[in-house]
């Protein structure tokens, strides 16, 4: 959810080439997980006409260095509670 947000920040919506006015954010939707490629659909208020744009984001990888692992201790469920 938050690839669709920040592929949202940057969006700049079209201008309706029939009425001259800018067009509205109709839907958005994953179309590829890599890379992360969203559809977005614009439609105009005044003649409902539809226009479309793509963005497309590189996935970012962070080198397992940077990752802290925490283990967490299993209690044993064969054992008496006491």
């Amino acid at each position: 959810m938050d690839r669709l947000k920040h592929s949202l920040e940057d969006l700049e919506a079209p201008t309706c080439p029939t009425c001259g006015i800018e067009m509205q954010l109709y839907r958005s939707e994953l179309v590829k997980f890599v890379p992360v490629t969203n559809l977005h659909l614009f439609n105009c208020p005044t003649c409902f006409r539809l226009a479309e744009s793509e963005t497309v984001q590189e996935p970012v990888w962070v080198a397992p260095a940077h990752f802290r692992f925490l283990l967490s201790r299993r209690r044993d469920c064969s054992a008496n509670p006491t």
